[in-house]
């Protein structure tokens, strides 16, 4: 069992919690709605406004919450000082960091890119294995101590995806079945896999019959979204996080949307 399994089992038994928070923190200069509060804009630094708006959220939910995703494209130009505060908070809130990076480059590269990650504090990232080099990845990834663990992208939310992840094949087989296979096969920690309507109950399930019981699986598409977190849990297994960002993060209440999510999840997950 990895050191990510580890500590996401002890974090879900003892929170009582699959919700992993996605922390998407925009500028009121970037767009129109679903912003950052004015209180944190009026600090006179950007990065400031954005980890201190993030460590808000983090206080709120930390009850209710086994992990916490934040997004590399909402968090550029952190210092590695940002990015310490951010994953010292989240540890100090009892749960998982994950960075959702979606990285992926020659071995040389992410050897520089896990490096820095480490410094920063990171529990996990999000790989896409695109080059085909998963099995070299997750031996660098594995080698920190402690480890950081890996969640591939597998089967994604968004609908553009599908003609690279399910139409295409590899030696007769969907993309997406292959990765999988390699998941298991490499000792990856877990896969992202889309909760939204165009992946399927029996995809699901049968992405968890190939990557096995113990993998976790990350599910985003929950909330804003629309996916359906039933479907999610009823075929995804035990061992699962389901992503929830913008419709916590912007809510009037935070606190009460996160422990709404949770009461839900967790009814569902006795129900399954």
């Amino acid at each position: 069992m990895s050191t990510l399994n580890k500590r996401y089992l002890a974090c879900r038994e003892d929170k009582k919690s699959i919700l992993c928070i996605g922390l998407d923190p925009a500028l009121p200069t970037q767009r129109a709605k679903n912003v950052i509060p004015g209180k944190f804009w009026d600090m006179t630094h950007e990065n400031q406004a954005r980890l201190e708006f993030c460590r808000s959220i983090i206080a709120e939910t930390h009850e209710f919450c086994c992990a916490y995703k934040p997004n590399q494209q909402y968090i550029a130009g952190f210092a590695k000082e940002d990015h310490q505060a951010l994953t010292a908070a989240i540890k100090e809130g009892g749960a998982i960091s994950i960075l959702d990076s979606k990285l992926n480059d020659i071995e040389d590269t992410m050897e520089s890119a896990l490096f820095h990650i480490h410094q920063w504090g990171y529990d996990a990232i999000t790989f896409n294995p695109f080059l085909g080099n998963l099995e070299s990845i997750v031996k660098l990834a594995h080698r920190f101590t402690p480890e950081i663990g890996l969640f591939v992208l597998t089967l994604t939310s968004n609908i553009e995806g599908l003609r690279y992840q399910k139409e295409a094949k590899v030696h007769g087989k969907a993309v997406y079945l292959v990765i999988a296979g390699e998941i298991r096969q490499y000792h990856a920690d877990g896969c992202i896999v889309g909760a939204t309507g165009h992946v399927t109950k029996s995809e699901l399930n049968t992405i968890r019959t190939i990557v096995g019981d113990e993998k976790i699986i990350l599910l985003p598409g929950i909330g804003t979204q629309e996916g359906d977190p039933s479907k999610a849990i009823n075929a995804a297994g035990h061992n699962t996080l389901i992503n929830v960002g913008r419709d916590i993060i912007y809510s009037e209440d935070p606190k009460v949307k996160a422990k709404k999510y949770n009461d839900l999840f967790n009814t569902l997950r006795e129900g399954s």
